[in-house]
């Protein structure tokens, strides 16, 4: 790892520069369903004894994808 940092430093900032935006390009602050590969959305349960809380929920759970994630509480 820090031998690969030691050579992007060696990189002219203008390469440097593509390269961070290409290293950071997509949505990564939005989990991707282990099972199925896809984006997951952001949900609120409507019932039971989690009703009201958001939780991380697969979008193709009309496919039959039945993954969800909890959102940790601080």
């Amino acid at each position: 790892g820090s031998e690969f940092l030691a050579r992007i430093s060696q990189l002219p900032p203008a390469t440097q520069a593509e390269l961070l935006t290409f290293a950071t390009a997509g949505d990564y602050t939005t989990p991707t369903c282990p099972s199925c590969g896809t984006k997951m959305v952001l949900r609120t349960a409507k019932k039971g004894a989690n009703a009201g809380d958001e939780f991380w929920g697969c979008r193709n759970y009309s496919r039959g994808c039945r993954r969800t994630f909890q959102i940790k509480s601080e």
